[in-house]
């Protein structure tokens, strides 16, 4: 695995982990489709941010 890759499954498993104890401490219940919800975002955002971050870097 590449470095990249290697930070991307590393910050997705721990926001994911922080959204579910979360979640548990607050409501007492796991919401699968919430999860799946909060994923996709996660993920876009941080591609999304990476994307705009290359763009604007000089190259």
């Amino acid at each position: 695995m590449s470095a990249r890759r290697n930070l991307y499954v590393a910050a997705f498993v721990s926001a994911s982990l922080a959204y579910i104890f979360v979640s548990l401490a607050y409501t007492g219940e796991f919401h699968l489709l919430r999860w799946v919800t909060f994923a996709a975002f996660f993920l876009g955002a941080t591609y999304g941010f990476e994307a705009f971050v290359n763009w604007a870097e000089p190259r």
